[in-house]
C-alpha cells in the first residue's frame, strides 16, 4: 500500500447533555455549508494537534458558553460515518455527566434556535440530521461503537420512513471495570441457555411461573439493586412460593425480606423465558417481571430466607443492568422497565453513572 492510498478522515465530536429526559440540540444556520436549518448536537471537527476530549470540551465551551472539566465527559459512542456525499468521518460521542450554568446558544453566526427535546420522542423534532440521529438510536440502545453509511439517495436530514443506515458493531463487555471495583460489585453469571425476554406480554398458558423480580424505583429514577456476599448483584425478588397469591404477592413479600422495601404503584412489565428451568428441575419456566415505584426502605436488617444482610445500592437503570450482566437481553429488560415505569408511573429518566449506597438506617421517599 502506498501513501496516496491510505484512508484519511475528518474527526469530529458531539456533546450531550442530558436533563431529565431532554437533550440540548442547536439548529444550524440556514446558510450553513452542511445540514443548513438542521437541529444537531453541539459538535464540532477537532483541530490539528488536539486530542478528541479537549476538542469536545473547547466545541461546547463556544457553542454553549459552559466550561467541563475533563472528568464530567463520559465516552458513549464512537461512529464512523458516511453521508449521501462525501467521505466517512469518526465522530466520537460524548455525555456530561453535570454543568454548571445554562447552556446558551452562544454562536447565534453558526446557529439560530436551541431546544431541548424529549429523547423518547425524538421524532417530535422537525429536521434533525440523520447523522446524530442515529447516535443517538445507538445510544439509547446502548451501543458503543457502530457504522453508519448512507447510501447516495438518502437525505441529509433524518427521515423516520427511511430504512436505518445504522449497524452495531458488536464489541468486547468491559463491563465497567472501574465502577466494579469502585462499588466492589461483580456480575452474575447466569447458568444455562441465554433467557429470552418477552416485553409487555401475559405469561403464556401453561407455562409456570416460578420467579418473580422487581425494578423497584426511587423517584429521582433509578432502581434498587441488591449486592450479595461476593459483590454479586441481583434485583429484588425470588422464587413464587405456594402461599403467595400471585407474582406480585411474592415481589411484595421478598422486597420486604431481602431489602425492607415498601412498595407503592406497580406495573407488570413481561417475562424472561427459561427455557431450560436450570434451578427449577429442568423445565421451562417464566421469571416475571414487575416495575415498581419505591414509598420507603426500612433499616437494613438480616434476610430470614439466606441469614445474609444485603447491601443496597440505587443506580440508573441502563447501567445496573450492564453492572448486573445479562447483554442485550438485560438491556432491552432495563429500557422496558424504565420506559414503562416513566409512561405509567411517572418516573423520572435516569441516566448516568451515579451509584449510592443506602445508608443503613434506611431511607422514606414518599407518603405510602
Amino acid at each position: 500500500m502506498t501513501e496516496s492510498t491510505y484512508h484519511r478522515s475528518a474527526v469530529d465530536v458531539h456533546i450531550l447533555f442530558v436533563d431529565g429526559g431532554r437533550v440540548l440540540l442547536l439548529r444550524r444556520s440556514a446558510d450553513a455549508a452542511y445540514a443548513p436549518g438542521l437541529w444537531a448536537l453541539p459538535a464540532g471537527h477537532v483541530d490539528a494537534g488536539e486530542d478528541v476530549v479537549a476538542a469536545a470540551i473547547r466545541e461546547a465551551r463556544e457553542e454553549t458558553g459552559i466550561d467541563l472539566p475533563r472528568e464530567r465527559l463520559r465516552c458513549e459512542l464512537v461512529m464512523q460515518h458516511r453521508g449521501p456525499t462525501g467521505d466517512p468521518r469518526t465522530g466520537w460521542f460524548f455525555r456530561v455527566l453535570g454543568w454548571a450554568g445554562k447552556p446558551e446558544n452562544t454562536e447565534p453566526h453558526k446557529h439560530d434556535a436551541l431546544m431541548w427535546a424529549e429523547l423518547d420522542d425524538l421524532d417530535a423534532v422537525d429536521g434533525l440530521v440523520a447523522y446524530e440521529r442515529a447516535a443517538l438510536d445507538a445510544i439509547a440502545a446502548g451501543v458503543p461503537y457502530a457504522l453508519h453509511f448512507q447510501p447516495p439517495t438518502d437525505s441529509v436530514a433524518h427521515s423516520p420512513a427511511a430504512p436505518t443506515a445504522l449497524t452495531p458493531i458488536p464489541s468486547v463487555d468491559h463491563a465497567h471495570v472501574p465502577l466494579r471495583r469502585q462499588h466492589r460489585v461483580r456480575e452474575w453469571v447466569r447458568a444455562g441457555a441465554p433467557w429470552t425476554w418477552h416485553a409487555d406480554t401475559p405469561v403464556t398458558d401453561g407455562l409456570p411461573v416460578r420467579q418473580s423480580w422487581g425494578w423497584l424505583f426511587a423517584p429521582d429514577g433509578r432502581v434498587l439493586v441488591l449486592v450479595g456476599k461476593r459483590g454479586t448483584l441481583n434485583m429484588p425478588g425470588g422464587t413464587v412460593e405456594p402461599d403467595d397469591a400471585d407474582p406480585l404477592a411474592t415481589l411484595t413479600r421478598e422486597a420486604v425480606e431481602e431489602a425492607g422495601a415498601t412498595l407503592g404503584a406497580t406495573a407488570y412489565l413481561g417475562y424472561l423465558l427459561d427455557s431450560e428451568g436450570v434451578v427449577y428441575d429442568g423445565t421451562p419456566t417464566a421469571r416475571v417481571r414487575t416495575a415498581a415505584r419505591l414509598v420507603s426502605l426500612a433499616p437494613e436488617s438480616v434476610d430470614p430466607a439466606t441469614g445474609y444482610t444485603w447491601r443496597r445500592i440505587l443506580a440508573p437503570p441502563r447501567l445496573a443492568a450492564t453492572l448486573m450482566g445479562g447483554g442485550d437481553v438485560a438491556l432491552a429488560e432495563a429500557l422496558s422497565a424504565q420506559r414503562t415505569a416513566h409512561e405509567r408511573l411517572g418516573v423520572p429518566l435516569a441516566e448516568g453513572w451515579d451509584i449510592d449506597e443506602v445508608p443503613a438506617e434506611g431511607v422514606v421517599f414518599e407518603t405510602p
